[in-house]
């Protein structure tokens, strides 16, 4: 993203940081609704979910839009 708009790289490294943030207060909260509602011993299981969906989002994308070396470097 940066490559294609390099006079944008503060905006986007703004969007970036929201977005981190964002992912660090969804977990905060997923991780206390869990420990009220169930127990400290399932966070990790409750917080495996979402990382299988993501790693089977990226398998998913990865396969249907391969890119090689030479089209990255252009």
């Amino acid at each position: 993203m940066l490559a294609l708009a390099p006079d944008a790289t503060d905006v986007a490294m703004a969007l970036f940081s929201g977005i981190f943030n964002i992912g660090i207060g969804a977990g905060a909260l997923v991780g206390n609704q869990v420990s009220l509602h169930w127990s400290m011993s399932m966070i990790g299981y409750v917080g495996a979910v979402p990382a299988f969906a993501a790693l089977i989002w990226s398998i998913i994308i990865f396969r249907r839009w391969p890119v090689t070396l030479e089209e990255q470097t252009q």
